[in-house]
């Protein structure tokens, strides 16, 4: 079995195995010489598509137009804040997709969303605010190798809405606008992957101490 195959494997079950009255947001962020580029992936629950839909399906017909994609991007794009240096840095929309319903019914749809900003600098923070109520996140840096990009610490708050680290470039040939996209594209799959596999095991340990507990909860509502 190849690699691509074990990794679509891999991303399957681990959107399967995370609560069903969960949103879950995957962040991925990639630092060039030349900006920032952030990936969103957005997974609902079965239980969380109904709750979804509300927010998306504004003429409540049932079906997600293109124009209502958009409004929901836009209101994603809203609702994450990047900062470089300690100054905002607009992230502007690079391109979205959404899944057929069929996969959204079955809790394994995903809405992908790329963002960009040319600004560049040493410090960077980043925090998703998009659905705190019914949502759980990750997030995390990557870097093209061939990009001489050496991270600090990596600072996350508890839920993994937010991250901070300080960053700066070594020798290397200076990439241009798109090269994050290229260079970090076949990894993307791999890196969501592994932050699915450590929230799923982060949610199974919380669901062992609490089981009782989640077996009674109803679901959330925004």
């Amino acid at each position: 079995m190849g690699v691509s195959a074990l990794l679509a494997l891999s991303l399957v079950g681990c959107a399967a195995a995370h609560r069903l009255d969960e949103y879950l947001q995957a962040t991925l962020i990639g630092v060039t010489r030349d900006g920032v580029d952030v990936e969103i992936h957005l997974t609902p629950g079965v239980a969380m598509l109904p709750v979804l839909m509300a927010v998306i399906d504004q003429d409540r017909d049932g079906r997600i137009s293109p124009g209502e994609e958009l409004a929901y991007v836009s209101r994603v794009a809203r609702e994450v804040e990047l900062r470089v240096d300690g100054l905002p840095a607009p992230l502007s929309l690079i391109e979205s997709s959404f899944p057929p319903p069929e996969a959204m019914r079955e809790g394994l749809g995903t809405i992908r969303i790329k963002l960009r900003t040319a600004r560049g600098g040493h410090e960077l923070r980043f925090e998703n605010r998009h659905l705190p109520q019914v949502s759980v996140y990750l997030v995390n840096c990557l870097a093209a190798s061939s990009d001489g990009l050496v991270v600090g610490r990596q600072q996350r708050d508890e839920a993994q809405r937010s991250i901070a680290f300080e960053y700066s470039f070594g020798a290397g040939v200076a990439p241009g606008p798109q090269a994050a996209w290229i260079a970090l594209g076949p990894f993307w799959p791999a890196a969501i992957g592994m932050l699915l596999v450590a929230r799923m095991a982060v949610l199974i340990c919380k669901a062992k101490r609490g089981k009782s507990a989640s077996k009674s909860s109803p679901v959330k509502s925004l």
